[in-house]
C-alpha cells in the first residue's frame, strides 16, 4: 500500500515529498454414490444479496475525510473494518458483529430466516469512541458463551481510545467490558488478534498484531524499530496463565517484529502438532512465519517455508485447496488485473532499491496475490499465476470455503480502496502541487479538498472463484451474483439460516454491509457440518484437526475462526460433499494429541464431537519410505560442491529483457572415465570458475580429480557437456560447449572445447575442432552419416546483447577424431534456426532413419529429417502451434508401445506471461530508436489490440523518446505496440509463443500428439527430466526439476518447482507424489538432472546441478 506524507511545515513537505518520490522510484458403512443427474442451469444465482430492509442489518462503515483523517495524514484511513460471526446466545443461529472506524460497532442478533435485530445498545458492545479494526469471537473464560475481542488503533488517539476491548458475555444478551481484568487491554496500535493454544495445554493463548504509529519510515527506521521493540508497536504473544494473560513474546522468539501486519492466521501450518503463526505484512517488511518449536518458543522461518511472498500483504487464509490433507495458504495483494488500470496505477520497480530490501534480510516479494501450495514437508510452492487468481486489484479479505458444496474449497476476495492513490498521473500532480505557489496561498482545508479530488473514487466488484479441482479456479461473479461494486474490507462466512450452505457477510466503506444468502441447497449437493465441544478452556476446539475419509478421497480442515482480514468466521467446520451419501470415517485430533474417530457418518447434518470422548493418540509425523534419499553429505564428505555463478548484468543495455541468458549452468556429464566400473561426473563452471571432475570411489563417495587443462580454461562459460569416445580408443573423452551472454559477439570465448582422455582419467585439450564463435546451448551426438563414429549437433543459444537475433548452430562431422563444420553442406536450413536449448536424435516414424528434434526459446518444436545425407525441416501439422520457451527434450518409450515418445520441458503455466493459439505472447526486438542498442518489447493481446507488457517508466528507459511522445500514464495505458515502437513494420521484427505448457509428445505410429503433463508439472519451468522405472513397478516414471530465478524484477521468478516425481500408471496416466512421499525435494534454480549408477550394485542415483548453489545427489532408497 502506497505511503503519502502529511503536509505540516514547508520543510516537512519537502522531506516527505522526497520520501514519496523514493517510493515511486522503488515501485516503479458404505452406501452407493448418488448418481449424477443432468440438472438444468438454475435461473437464480448462487448468492442473493439481501437488503437492509429485508435483514434489519443497516451497518455502514462511513468514513468522513477531514484534516485529521484522509490518506495523506493516515495511510490506513480506508483500510476498513472487520466482521465476527458466532452464536452468542446458543440458539444455533449465528449472530453478527461489525467494527466501525469512525462509527460505533454493531451487534446483530439472528432471529431466524435472515431477520436480525440490532442489540448493540442493550448488549453494551458499541465500544468506547476510537478507531476499531479487527474483531474475533471467542469463549475466553470457558463458560460456553462467545465473548468479543476488539482491536483498536487509528492515527493517534489517547490510550483510552486505543485500548483493546474484551466484551465478556453475561449469558443474557448483555456483555461487560473486561479486557483489563484479563490483561489484554493493550494500548498499542492494534490491527488483529487470534486466540490459539500455542503450548498444547488446552487453554487459549493470544497473538496480537500491533503496528508502528508513523508510516513514512525508512529502511533504517524499520531496522531500528525491530531492535527497539517499542511496546506500542511490536507484535505480542500472551500466554494464558490460569485465566490471566501474560505477555511472553520477547522470550518466546516473537521478537524483532516491527511491521504493518494486516493478515493473521494461527494454525499448524507444517502439521507437526504445534500451532504456528503467519502474518501478512504491508510495505517493505517481509511476511512473518513463526514456526512453533514445541517448547514454548518460535522461530521466524519464512525463508525456509516459501520462495517468495506478497509485497503488500493484505488478508490471509489457510485451508486445503487441493484436498491432499495439507493446508495451503492464500495471501492477497493489490495489483489490478485489467491492463489499462494496471498501467495507470502501478509504477516500475527499481533494481537497486529492490536489491537493498533483499540485502537487509527481507525475503523475495512480488506485487500480486499468493497461493502457497503445501508440498507435505512444510515447504510451499507459490502457484497463484497457474491458478489464475494472482491479480484481483486492491484486495483485502480472502476466504477459502466451499460455497457450492461440490467438495472443493472456492475462494472469495473482497476488493476496493476508496481512492486511487496509486494513480501515477494524479501522483505526479500531487508531488508538483506540494511545491507550488498555489498550495502556499490556500488554507489547509482548501488544500485538503484539492488533494483529495486528485485521487478519484473508483468502486470495484468483489471476486469469487469456483474451485474446479486441480487448482483450476474460474471467476464466477456474474453466475454467482456477486457483481456489486463497493469498497469492501472485512468478511466472514457462516450458515446463517442453517440450510447447509455458507452465507457471506461483508463490511463496506460508505455503503451498507453486504448480506449474501447462499442458495446452494437447491443444487442437491450434500454437506456435513462439524461442531466441536472442546475442553473447559478451549470449548470451540480451536486448533483441532478434522479429516474426512471417503474411499480414496479426503478433506481436511483445522478449526480456526480468524481468517481473511480483520474478521472471524463462525467456528463450525463446513464440508461440501457433492453426491456422497455417507462418510467412511471422521477423525478429530485435538491440540493436546487426543483423538476421536467416528465411522459411517451420515451427511446433511450438523455433527457435534465432544472432547470428553477422545482417546489418547501419539501424534507424530507419518513415517514413510520415500523412493529416494538425499546422500549428498555422505557422498562428498560433508564438503559441498558449489556451483558459483559469475556476476553479470544482462539488463544493463537490454532493460526490458525478460530474463538473463548468462546463468544457464551448471552442466553435468556422466561416464566411467577411468574404466573401473564406477560412473564419474564432470561439473561445468561459469565464466572465471574452474570446472571439476569427480571420480567415484568404491564406498560410493566422490573424490575430485584435478585437471590443469580445466583450470587453464576457466575463462569460458560451460553451458553443455558430453562424454563420448571421440577416437574409438576405448576411453571416454569430453566435449564442452562454451556459451553465455557475458562476452562480445563472435568472442573467442565461445569456442567449444574437446578434451581427450589418456585412459587414466587425465584429460588433454585437443585442437581437432573447427572455429566456433556462437554462444552454444546444447550438444548432441549423432552418427548422421552412419560411418560408425559419433558426429555432433551444436545448438546456438543466443547472440550476446542481441536478444531474438538467431545464433549459428553447427553440424560437426567426425573423421578419425577430427571434427569439421559441414553445416552449410548437410543442414543449411538449420544453421540459423533459432535460440536452441536442446535436441534429440531418434527414429520417430519407424523407417530406421533417425530424425533430429530441436527445441528452443521462441521456437516451435522442429523436426529435421535426413534424406540423402542432408537435413530438411519437416512440416508436421500437430506441431504447427508449438512455439514456446522450450528448455529440454528427452526421449523414452513412456507407454511401452514400441516407439519413442518425448518429454518436453517448457516455461510452465505458473508465470506472468500467458499464451495460447488464440492469444499468443509476442516479442518485438530491434534498434527501434537507432541508438545502437537492441530494444526488446514483450507484448500481449488486450481487447483486440497488441499492447506492451512492461510499464511506461521502464519502457521510456529503453526508448527515451517515449517521454515526449506519450506524456501520461493514461495515454500509455491506451497505446498499442505500434504506437510505442513507431512505424508500420513492427510485425517483421516479431516472434510469438502459443504454448507454455510442458508436454509429452506421444508417438502414435509415427504421428506425434501433444499431451500436457499433469498440472503439478506446470508449477514452474522444467529445465531437465529423467525417465526410468524408479519405484520398480514395471512402468516408466518421470522425474523433473527446474525453475527460472534470474528474471527481471517485475516478473515473479519461477521458483515453485521442488522437483516432481510422476509415477507411471498402466492407463498411461501419472500420479504425482508429494516431496515427502518421493524424497525428491529439489528446490532452487535447478538446471540439470543426470542419472548416475552408484556403487558396484548400480543403484540408481540422480545428480542435481543447481545454479549458484550446491550440487545434490539422490539415491534410490533400496
Amino acid at each position: 500500500m502506497i505511503i503519502f506524507s502529511l503536509y505540516q511545515s514547508t520543510n516537512n513537505i519537502k522531506l516527505k515529498s522526497l520520501y514519496i518520490l523514493s517510493i515511486f522510484l522503488l515501485f516503479s458403512c458404505k452406501k452407493e454414490e448418488k448418481p449424477i443427474s443432468v440438472i438444468q442451469k438454475p435461473k437464480e444465482t448462487l448468492f442473493k444479496k439481501l437488503s437492509a430492509s429485508e435483514t434489519g442489518i443497516a451497518f455502514n462503515n462511513r468514513i468522513t475525510e477531514n484534516l485529521n483523517n484522509f490518506f495523506v495524514v493516515y495511510n490506513y484511513a480506508y483500510n476498513g473494518g472487520g466482521v465476527a460471526i458466532g452464536d452468542i446466545n446458543n440458539d444455533n443461529l449465528p449472530d453478527i458483529y461489525f467494527t466501525g472506524n469512525q462509527v460505533e460497532n454493531k451487534l446483530y442478533l439472528n432471529k431466524g430466516n435472515f431477520k436480525f435485530e440490532d442489540i448493540t445498545k442493550t448488549a453494551g458492545v458499541a465500544g468506547i469512541f476510537g478507531w476499531n479494526n479487527g474483531v474475533v469471537m471467542v469463549d475466553i473464560n470457558g463458560d460456553s458463551l462467545l465473548d468479543i475481542y476488539v482491536c483498536r488503533g487509528g492515527w493517534k488517539g489517547s490510550n483510552k481510545e486505543r485500548a483493546n476491548l474484551l466484551f465478556v458475555n453475561n449469558g443474557d444478551n448483555t456483555f461487560t467490558e473486561k479486557a483489563k481484568d484479563y490483561g489484554i487491554n493493550d494500548i498499542g496500535f492494534s490491527m488483529m488478534a487470534s486466540f490459539f493454544d500455542f503450548d498444547n495445554d488446552n487453554d487459549l493463548d493470544l497473538y496480537l498484531i500491533n503496528r508502528p504509529q508513523q508510516f513514512n519510515i525508512s529502511h533504517n527506521g524499520i531496522a531500528k524499530g525491530k531492535k527497539d521493540q517499542h511496546p506500542l508497536f511490536r507484535h505480542k504473544l500472551f500466554e494464558n496463565k490460569n485465566g490471566i494473560y501474560k505477555e511472553v513474546g520477547l522470550e518466546s522468539g516473537i521478537d524483532k517484529t516491527f511491521s504493518y501486519g494486516l493478515g493473521l492466521v494461527t494454525s499448524d501450518i507444517n502439521k507437526d502438532g504445534f500451532s504456528d503463526v503467519y502474518v501478512a505484512n504491508d510495505y517493505f517488511e517481509s511476511d512473518y512465519f513463526f514456526k512453533n518449536n514445541g517448547n514454548k518458543t518460535f522461530t521466524q522461518d519464512i525463508k525456509n517455508m516459501t520462495n517468495h511472498v506478497a509485497f503488500y500483504g493484505m488478508g490471509v487464509d489457510v485451508v486445503d485447496f487441493n484436498n491432499d490433507g495439507f493446508e495451503d495458504l492464500i495471501e492477497l495483494e493489490m495489483t489490478p488485473s485489467d491492463h489499462e488500470r494496471a498501467k495507470v496505477n502501478m509504477a516500475s520497480m527499481n533494481v537497486d532499491g529492490y536489491n537493498r530490501i533483499l540485502e537487509q534480510g527481507n525475503h523475495y516479494q512480488y506485487m500480486h496475490n499468493m497461493l502457497q501450495i503445501n508440498n507435505g514437508n512444510g515447504f510451499f510452492s507459490e502457484v497463484s499465476q497457474l491458478a489464475g487468481i494472482d491479480r484481483t486489484d486492491w484486495s483485502w479479505s480472502c476466504l477459502g470455503s466451499d460455497f457450492d458444496n461440490d467438495g472443493n474449497r472456492d475462494l472469495f476476495i473482497s476488493n476496493g480502496f476508496r481512492r486511487d492513490v496509486f494513480d501515477k498521473d494524479a501522483s505526479t500532480k500531487f508531488v508538483n502541487y506540494l511545491e507550488s505557489e498555489e498550495k502556499k496561498q490556500k488554507s489547509k482545508l482548501e488544500n485538503l479538498k484539492f488533494i483529495v479530488n486528485l485521487f478519484k473514487e473508483n468502486k470495484i466488484a468483489n471476486r469469487i472463484y469456483q474451485n474446479e479441482g486441480d487448482l483450476k479456479f474460474t471467476s464466477k461473479e456474474k453466475e454467482w451474483g456477486l457483481q456489486d461494486i463497493s469498497f469492501s474490507n472485512g468478511a466472514a462466512v457462516a450458515d446463517l439460516d442453517n440450510d447447509g450452505d455458507l452465507d457471506l457477510v461483508v463490511n463496506n466503506i460508505n455503503d451498507p454491509a453486504f448480506i449474501y444468502k447462499n442458495n446452494a441447497e437447491k443444487n442437491n449437493n450434500n454437506y456435513l457440518k462439524i461442531k466441536l465441544k472442546g475442553p473447559k478452556n478451549n470449548t470451540l476446539g480451536l486448533g483441532a484437526k478434522i479429516t474426512l475419509y471417503h474411499k480414496d478421497s479426503i478433506q481436511y480442515y483445522e478449526m480456526k475462526n480468524v481468517r481473511g482480514y480483520l474478521s472471524s468466521v463462525d467456528p463450525i467446520a463446513h464440508f461440501g460433499l457433492k453426491n456422497k451419501l455417507q462418510i467412511d470415517s471422521v477423525n478429530v485430533i485435538w491440540p493436546d494429541g487426543k483423538k476421536n474417530t467416528l465411522k459411517n457418518v451420515d451427511v446433511n447434518t450438523t455433527l457435534t464431537i465432544p472432547y470428553k470422548n477422545a482417546f489418547n493418540f501419539d501424534y507424530k509425523k507419518t513415517n514413510t519410505s520415500p523412493v529416494f534419499i538425499d546422500i549428498t553429505k555422505k557422498a562428498f564428505a560433508n564438503k559441498p560442491l558449489k556451483h558459483i555463478e559469475n556476476t553479470f548484468n544482462d539488463f544493463k543495455e537490454q532493460i526490458l529483457l525478460p530474463h538473463k541468458l548468462s546463468t544457464e549452468g551448471p552442466t553435468i556429464a556422466v561416464a566411467d572415465v577411468n574404466n573401473d566400473g564406477l560412473e564419474d561426473f564432470y561439473l561445468g563452471g561459469s565464466a572465471s570458475y574452474t570446472a571439476k571432475l569427480y571420480i567415484q570411489q568404491k564406498n560410493t563417495t566422490f573424490k575430485e580429480s584435478k585437471q590443469n587443462t580445466f583450470l587453464n580454461d576457466k575463462a569460458y562459460e560451460d553451458t553443455a557437456s558430453l562424454f563420448f569416445d571421440v577416437n574409438n580408443d576405448g576411453f571416454t573423452d569430453l566435449y564442452v560447449v562454451s556459451g553465455g551472454n557475458e562476452f562480445e559477439k563472435n568472442s573467442v570465448l565461445f569456442q567449444d572445447r574437446l578434451y581427450i582422455n589418456n585412459g587414466k582419467s587425465s584429460f588433454t585439450k585437443s585442437n581437432n575442432l573447427p572455429i566456433i564463435n556462437s554462444s552454444g546451448g546444447c550438444v548432441l551426438p549423432l552418427d548422421y552419416d552412419q560411418d560408425g563414429d559419433l558426429d555432433l549437433f551444436i545448438g546456438g543459444r543466443v547472440v550476446p546483447n542481441r536478444y531474438l537475433e538467431v545464433p549459428k548452430s553447427y553440424i560437426l562431422n567426425n573423421t578419425n577424431g577430427i571434427f569439421t563444420d559441414v553445416t552449410k553442406k548437410v543442414a543449411s536450413g538449420l544453421e540459423h534456426l533459432g535460440m536452441i536449448t536442446d535436441a534429440s536424435w531418434q527414429d520417430i516414424d519407424g523407417d530406421s532413419i533417425n530424425e533430429l528434434i530441436i527445441v528452443g526459446e521462441w521456437m516451435p518444436i522442429t523436426i529435421a529429417k535426413l534424406k540423402d545425407g542432408v537435413f530438411n525441416k519437416t512440416e508436421i501439422s500437430t506441431l504447427e502451434n508449438t512455439s514456446g520457451w522450450w528448455n529440454h527434450i528427452e526421449s523414452k518409450d513412456i507407454d511401452n508401445d514400441g516407439d519413442v515418445d518425448f518429454i518436453v520441458g517448457n516455461l510452465g503455466e505458473n508465470y506472468k506471461f500467458k499464451a495460447s493459439e488464440e492469444n499468443p505472447f509476442f516479442v518485438y526486438a530491434s534498434d527501434f530508436d537507432k541508438n545502437g542498442t537492441n530494444d526488446v518489447f514483450l507484448a500481449k493481446k488486450y481487447k483486440n489490440r497488441i499492447v506492451p507488457v512492461r510499464g511506461k517508466e521502464c519502457s521510456t528507459q529503453q526508448l527515451p523518446g517515449l517521454s515526449t511522445k506519450i506524456k501520461t500514464y493514461k495515454d500509455f495505458s491506451k497505446a498499442n505496440i505500434g504506437t510505442i515502437l513507431g512505424g508500420n513494420n513492427t510485425s517483421s521484427k516479431r516472434k510469438e509463443v502459443q504454448l507454455f505448457k510442458s508436454i509429452i509428445l506421444r508417438n502414435n505410429k509415427g504421428k506425434l500428439v501433444v499431451e500436457p503433463l499433469p498440472y503439478q508439472s506446470q508449477f514452474s519451468t522444467i529445465q531437465s527430466t529423467i525417465t526410468d522405472d524408479f519405484n520398480d513397478d514395471g512402468i516408466v516414471d518421470i522425474i523433473s526439476a527446474g525453475n527460472k530465478f534470474n528474471v527481471e524484477i517485475e516478473t515473479t521468478r519461477a521458483d515453485a518447482s521442488v522437483g516432481l516425481f510422476l509415477s507411471g500408471k498402466r492407463n498411461n496416466s501419472f500420479h504425482a507424489f508429494t516431496a515427502k512421499e518421493s524424497g525428491v525435494f529439489l528446490s532452487g534454480n535447478v538446471k540439470e538432472l543426470k542419472s548416475i549408477l552408484l556403487g558396484k550394485e548400480g543403484i540408481k542415483g540422480i545428480l542435481v546441478g543447481v545454479n549458484n548453489n550446491d550440487l545434490r545427489l539422490l539415491s534410490q532408497n533400496n
